[in-house]
């Protein structure tokens, strides 16, 4: 029974990828086109919760702001800056409401993350070609209409302040959360981000609010880290 678990759990995330290598615009219109959330339609809070309560008392809507770009610099790709966002991937989709995954430099263990409560089925990965096909994706995944949530890797090629605040304003205009992952390195840039977080980890996870609009910024926060997740040894292409 455990082994057709596992086998269900990896077919499902493989099911859930589109390569927007050959043509992106008519692979994510097929997505838009199969699945809109009916939960987008429903009133909701300023603020989503994180899942841990010492975090939500910091932040000024007691929780990730919706319709905003929430930056989480962090060091080299691993497993430890997504367990930050598992409470509510799992959240959203228990609630049936897709998450997409736009250029993760790793894919995490498919059988751990359902083991945490994300239902894989409301997990959509994107693989763009280029930066150009990066942020298309994630301005059109933000406007679909069709998600409740976009997590976006930057990599190692720069985004220009222009491209941020477009990618702030998707997110604004569609109420959607939007977490930009993106190196340390940026955090002495300006960026038009709602929210900045640094994420550090070592056997727990270290956070510093950098940039918090209309509310309180430079505390420091230690929480327990949830889960540390097993990932594919290969980036994705």
């Amino acid at each position: 029974m455990r082994g057709s678990n596992v086998n269900r759990a990896k077919n499902s995330l493989q099911n859930n990828q589109l390569d927007c290598q050959t043509n992106p615009s008519i692979q994510l219109r097929h997505f838009r086109d199969r699945e809109v959330s009916q939960a987008a339609n429903e009133p909701q809070s300023p603020g989503a919760a994180t899942g841990f309560a010492s975090l939500d008392a910091l932040l000024k809507d007691h929780g990730w702001p919706r319709g905003a770009t929430t930056e989480l610099l962090v060091g080299q790709a691993n497993s430890n800056e997504l367990s930050l966002l598992l409470p509510i991937l799992a959240q959203l989709t228990q609630k049936g409401e897709m998450v997409i995954l736009i250029k993760p430099p790793l894919t995490p263990c498919a059988t751990e993350l359902t083991q945490y409560g994300v239902q894989l089925e409301h997990l959509l990965l994107v693989h763009p070609r280029d930066k150009r096909d990066c942020l298309w994706a994630i301005e059109q995944s933000l406007q679909s209409g069709g998600c409740s949530a976009v997590l976006s890797w930057q990599g190692n090629q720069s985004m220009s302040y222009r491209e941020l605040q477009r990618l702030q304003q998707s997110a604004e205009e569609s109420g959607c959360l939007h977490f930009l992952f993106r190196p340390q390195s940026e955090s002495a840039n300006p960026s038009p981000a709602s929210l900045r977080v640094q994420l550090k980890s070592d056997g727990q996870l270290a956070l510093k609010l950098l940039k918090q609009l209309g509310g309180a910024r430079g505390q420091n926060l230690y929480l327990a880290r949830r889960a540390r997740l097993v990932l594919r040894d290969q980036p994705l292409h």
